[in-house]
């Protein structure tokens, strides 16, 4: 950790880093401001189908045709307030994102974490930036992580910066300039954004000091110029093949609402696109440039029937050119099977509409939590340092219902659970712990919600059932197979009528039941967040 090795005197070094150091601060900002507002109306992401980000149901007719053409963005030369880059949402989106990529590096690798937690923060950051082998290519990752990984990421990026840039979302793959200025502006946010990932604060420079130590037993510090240009130059080149595909594939097999299984099938043909959809909390079918449906309970529920709907349901990319200036009668008016548009299966008549759910949620629940627990508790296990890392899809249903409170059956499937643990008698430095993955079911499970006519409600929750382990964990005389149990609360924080964010916190005990020799047990305190989409059947 000698600052011999740097490249520039130390001075300088804390001179920039200082500067850099900014950055997160300005993005804890933004996401602060975002919070805040998400207590009254959280942002969507924008539409695109729509003539403005800003667009709500409660628009006037009259307002909405004042609002300039989101699809003659790439070509406007009079500086529209429709056409500014959606900051706000775009800064939500990146935050996500490279809070994933931190907490994937932190979650698989316990020296990772081990070297975060150790030593001057501060100083170390410095040094692993200052330690940056400039002008060595190879960074001694795997040949998949340089050429493959990195370049979806930076793939994943560039849609990121296309979703909000109204200059850019629009627009599908061609030989025109406001194509290739689409992918200018991308890759220079995508350059900007690896810098950051691999120097700045927030990156692996700050979180696991990649660059000041020695990593593993080949003496080799991890850093190199390769990803910084495979990055933006393969996701670059990444980008367009998915545009391609997209254009000249996709359209033509996704021309009426299908299963979301199969879409989201379709979707594997473009995960970067996929990727970033999610990251704004769209199905990764979605398309700024169409309408895509899913044939599924879980959909959308069918908005009121209003212009800006019918915009939406008889827009046809095709034809969107001659489609702008149409009056409210027009719209209302077109065949909605003449389009072949995926919406037409939804369209309904004025005063045919399900009524409104009466209060944030629904009585049926799907979402998916990842959380992690870093420190062992001691009720019921004994077993010490044990890290476990579970993720979860659950389903509840409303059976329960009072005016301060809910009762909700909510059982849960474990996709993936990984339990870190010490190996007795081991002292290889790079081989004390031990890292096993499972699965599992917790058929019993129960949530109560309160307040729930507010957007933010406190709720306690408790489930019950099993995981199946590839080895023998907590102990080498223990067993694959381990009981759960779990008591817990947290907050749902419904970012629209039929969506919700949870911050929830799990005390979670992991047993064999003495069905093997020994039988250590282990406590878990599991800090997570969550994602749900509501539903009622025969309401919106």
């Amino acid at each position: 950790m000698s600052n011999d090795r740097a490249s520039f005197p130390l001075t300088l070094a804390r001179q920039l880093l200082q500067t850099l150091s900014s950055i997160p601060l300005c993005i804890a900002f933004c996401v602060a401001q975002a919070s805040a507002q998400a207590l009254s109306e959280l942002p969507a992401a924008p539409d695109s189908h729509l003539g403005s980000a800003s667009a709500t149901k409660q628009t006037s007719i009259e307002s909405s045709e004042d609002r300039f053409p989101l699809q003659e963005c790439p070509y406007d030369q009079t500086h529209a307030r429709e056409c500014r880059v959606h900051w706000h949402q775009l800064v939500i989106s990146s935050t996500v994102f490279i809070a994933f990529l931190n907490g994937g590096n932190v979650y698989t690798g316990y020296w990772y974490r081990w070297e975060t937690t150790h030593g001057d923060w501060f100083q170390r950051w410095i040094n692993s930036a200052a330690n940056w082998k400039w002008g060595q290519w190879n960074d001694d990752n795997p040949v998949l992580d340089d050429y493959v990984g990195h370049p979806m990421m930076g793939a994943i990026t560039n849609d990121l910066w296309i979703q909000n840039d109204p200059k850019s979302m629009t627009l599908v793959q061609s030989n025109t300039w406001p194509y290739w200025r689409r992918m200018l502006r991308a890759t220079a946010f995508t350059t900007i954004y690896h810098f950051e990932w691999k120097l700045g604060p927030i990156g692996e420079a700050g979180i696991g000091h990649t660059g000041d130590h020695l990593l593993g037993e080949a003496n080799l510090y991890g850093t190199g110029d390769v990803e910084l240009v495979t990055t933006p130059v393969i996701g670059g080149l990444w980008t367009m093949a998915e545009d391609a595909i997209d254009k000249h594939i996709i359209t033509h097999i996704e021309d009426h609402p299908r299963n979301p299984f199969v879409l989201l099938g379709f979707s594997v043909l473009t995960p970067a696109r996929g990727t970033a959809n999610i990251l704004r909390f769209r199905p990764p079918w979605y398309r700024d440039t169409r309408v895509v449906k899913a044939a599924s309970f879980w959909s959308d529920p069918p908005p009121p029937y209003d212009r800006e709907t019918a915009e939406i349901e008889s827009y046809d990319a095709s034809r969107a050119a001659t489609n702008l200036n149409r009056s409210k009668q027009e719209f209302a008016a077109e065949p909605s099977s003449s389009s072949g548009n995926p919406a037409s299966a939804v369209m309904r008549p004025p005063g045919s509409q399900l009524p409104q759910w009466p209060r944030p949620g629904g009585v049926h629940e799907f979402g998916a939590w990842w959380g992690m627990s870093l420190i062992s508790g001691h009720i019921w296990g004994y077993a010490k340092d044990i890290k476990y890392m579970p993720i979860d899809v659950r389903y509840s249903y409303l059976f329960s219902e009072h005016e301060h409170w809910t009762m909700r059956y909510s059982p849960e499937v474990t996709v993936l659970a990984m339990l870190d643990e010490p190996v007795p008698g081991q002292t290889n430095r790079f081989l004390m712990r031990k890292r096993t993955y499972g699965s599992g079911i917790s058929p019993v499970g129960f949530q109560s919600d309160f307040f729930p006519s507010h957007r933010v409600q406190p709720f306690l929750s408790g489930d019950a059932g099993a995981i199946y382990f590839t080895d023998r964990v907590l102990s080498p005389q223990g067993s694959r197979f381990m009981y759960t149990i779990d008591f817990g609360c947290g907050i749902n924080i419904f970012r629209k009528p039929r969506q919700a964010v949870s911050i929830g916190y799990r005390y979670q005990h992991l047993s064999n039941a003495n069905i093997s020799e020994h039988n250590p047990g282990t406590d878990a305190n599991t800090f997570y967040v969550s994602v749900s989409r509501f539903r009622s059947k025969g309401y919106r």
